[in-house]
């Protein structure tokens, strides 16, 4: 076998042959530069190859004429005796350079047309894309022919719609500010309190049922509270009286302090009303306000300042009371439960707001007139509302209302910290609070009529000043769908879109809360 032009470890590989030069001898490879020979053989590569694209000649042509044609201009010829007829060379390239680039300088920007620019200089950064990019750093910006390009760049507002989509007419409906008289369950029905009358109606469908027909209970008085539960089975009536009516959707109705059962479906007979029981809680007086907790328990507030939280799966229906000298001493005018039902919170007519411990509303025992966790007190005037915030754990909103038009932002998980206070109706109180997840919002309702949105950011700027009524706005709620109701003094009901979200921008599964683990058992 000819070994000849093999070595070990050359894998049968050739190798070139040396020349000799001036008694060196240097291998080809070494002489001109060529490709890395000693890789392993028969690899395939993958390498980045750049080619130029070249212009026509005609597009070649037609720049450079361009050009030329500005550095060698007819009014750019110097006139003087020692060099007649030669092109001026005072800053004439950079004249055409600047007509041909635009650029953002000390000086006047130049008039080019939208075909001889390049580029768009500015010192600021881009501004933030807008809402619903996936890749947000494929946003492409571009600036519109202005004197100033940093200023053509403007921020987008969100659309609102400021007109009602819907309106109706209720007549009947208390002109009370500290009553409410409406409220929308999680199935899209709306609950509407016309003095002694409850009135449902659907959304979706417009249909209108009156639930007591024409025998509507007139012993217990007006109407003053109405409220879902959350899982929207029950409907709690509260009455000047005192009483609070719990209806079952599936038209049973139970009612604490004096408990019956009416059925809309049976023949108006002597039937029609039959008691089942009688609960009573003493002392109690006109409930303004209630909320509900999951499992079924109940929380009402009463014009004596008393707070009693009842569980009306169980005969003792009484789990816990609020007051006596930790409670309010005057009228409660709204309740609120936490997302997670750890705290409630009370405002009432005595100028302050107090947070409750979620925990003495315990079914293991009943637990009289415990101290709350916090106290607020630097209202001006009556507190009629208060609201958790939806989507900042332990933010609670407080508003004042006649002669102290502002709302205050607490921090709960901070010993009750201050955070903001806001001036929203220089003219009377704030009649309702609406926290919006998608936008991060905080919309309010006062009695000068009108629906302020508030961007519930750092600096927590009033975005959006929507004149609904010329009268105060007694009740506002929100709805499962982002969309929100108000009841005015002209006894008319209206429905607003305010909050509607555009789903080509995806920000509902932005917000949305993402699965990204495993269940393992």
């Amino acid at each position: 076998m000819n070994n000849r032009g093999r070595t070990p470890g050359s894998s049968g590989r050739t190798v070139r042959p040396s020349v000799q030069q001036n008694g060196l001898t240097m291998r080809k490879r070494d002489m001109t530069p060529t490709r890395n020979t000693n890789l392993v053989p028969n690899a395939s590569f993958i390498g980045d190859r750049f080619l130029g694209v070249r212009l026509d000649q005609d597009e070649l042509d037609h720049a450079n004429h361009l050009m030329t044609s500005k550095l060698y201009n007819k009014e750019n010829l110097n006139n003087s005796i020692s060099e007649p007829n030669s092109p001026e060379k005072k800053n004439v390239e950079s004249e055409a350079l600047k007509q041909m680039m635009r650029h953002k300088s000390a000086g006047a920007l130049t008039d080019a047309d939208d075909g001889d620019r390049i580029l768009c200089y500015k010192k600021n950064l881009a501004p933030p894309p807008a809402i619903g990019y996936i890749n947000q750093a494929k946003v492409l910006y571009s600036t519109n022919s202005v004197i100033n390009p940093a200023s053509s760049v403007k921020k987008s507002t969100r659309h609102v719609k400021e007109s009602a989509s819907k309106v109706l007419d209720g007549p009947g409906l208390t002109k009370d500010l500290y009553s409410r008289h409406l409220d929308w369950g999680c199935h899209n029905w709306v609950a509407v309190a016309l003095g002694h009358e409850l009135y449902l109606w659907n959304t979706e469908t417009c249909v209108i049922k009156n639930f007591f027909e024409d025998n509507a209970p007139t012993s217990e008085g007006m109407i003053t509270s109405v409220r879902w539960s959350q899982e929207g089975r029950y409907i709690s009536l509260g009455y000047a009286s005192g009483a609070v009516k719990v209806i079952f959707i599936l038209l049973f109705i139970y009612t604490l302090f004096a408990l019956k059962i009416y059925d809309p479906n049976r023949p108006k007979t002597t039937e029609y009303v039959r008691e089942l029981r009688t609960l009573r809680v003493g002392g109690a007086s006109r409930c303004a306000s209630i909320a509900w907790k999951k499992q079924g328990v109940m929380t009402c507030g009463y014009k004596s300042g008393d707070i009693v939280n009842h569980d009306v799966r169980v005969a003792q229906h009484v789990v816990s009371s609020w007051g006596g000298d930790n409670g309010h001493s005057r009228d409660i005018t709204a309740l609120e439960w936490s997302s997670d039902e750890n705290m409630c919170v009370s405002a009432s007519s005595d100028r302050t707001a107090k947070v409750w411990d979620g925990r003495h509303t315990r079914g293991d025992g009943v637990v009289q007139d415990p101290e709350p966790l916090f106290t607020i007190d630097e209202h001006t005037g009556q507190v009629r509302t208060a609201q958790f915030c939806s989507f900042r754990d332990g933010i609670l909103a407080t508003a004042g209302g006649i002669n102290d038009g502002t709302v205050r932002l607490w921090d709960v998980k901070r010993q009750c910290q201050k955070i903001r206070e806001l001036n929203v109706c220089e003219t009377g109180g704030v009649g309702g609070i609406v926290f919006n997840r998608p936008y991060s919002e905080m919309l309010t309702a006062s009695d000068d009529g009108f629906l302020r949105i508030f961007r519930f950011n750092a600096n927590y700027k009033l975005s959006h000043e929507i004149q609904t009524s010329n009268e105060p706005i007694m009740d506002l709620v929100g709805s499962p769908y982002d969309e929100v109701l108000i009841g005015d003094m002209e006894e008319t009901l209206k429905v607003f879109q305010l909050f509607t979200v555009d789903k080509s921008t995806n920000i509902l599964d932005r917000t949305a809360p993402k699965n990204v683990g495993l269940n393992v058992r």
